[in-house]
């Protein structure tokens, strides 16, 4: 199934937390900065976060959420089953972790400093991710793997969304 891209209006808006929630939780895609301020005030009440703390540092940072937070959202939407994974040992980067992903599932990544929503489908090799600068493919990950690439960074979390949720 392809999911619906973050509009180039919103791109400068760095909310990749809010919208791998967004993806996981199936959501309403925010087509407007107005209906993604109303999708951050929303958010925020549920964390219970202070007033000023998305307006303050917008549009850079508008919606950067940590791990707990994504936690909490998942938890008070309920659209789906989830378990989270932090990986141990040796830190494993993005490029590395898709090869060991599993046909038909879901995934939110949290990485360094940004998170992903990845979607594979039927075969291994065909999954997707998405942020808020569109839909990336395996044919990208050239680029990713380039300096300060996604690919390069180190995978902190990752929340398996599923209907049969299982890390084994």
């Amino acid at each position: 199934m392809v999911r619906a891209q973050c509009p180039a209006a919103l791109r400068k808006f760095g909310f990749c937390g809010i919208l791998t929630v967004v993806y996981a939780a199936r959501l309403p895609m925010p087509t407007s900065v107005a209906k993604m301020l109303t999708l951050f005030d929303e958010m925020k009440k549920v964390l219970c976060m202070k007033k000023g703390k998305w307006k303050s540092s917008q549009p850079k940072r508008a919606g950067n959420i940590c791990l707990s937070d994504t936690v909490c959202l998942l938890r008070h939407y309920n659209a789906c089953e989830y378990a989270v994974d932090i990986p141990q040992g040796p830190a494993q980067t993005l490029g590395k972790w898709l090869k060991t992903v599993d046909k038909n599932t879901c995934y939110i990544v949290h990485v360094k400093k940004h998170a992903l929503f990845v979607e594979v489908g039927a075969v291994k090799s065909k999954w997707r991710m998405y942020d808020q600068t569109g839909v990336r493919s395996k044919e990208d990950m050239p680029s990713l793997d380039r300096v300060g690439g996604h690919g390069r960074r180190h995978v902190v979390a990752v929340i398996k969304i599923g209907s049969k949720v299982s890390l084994s």
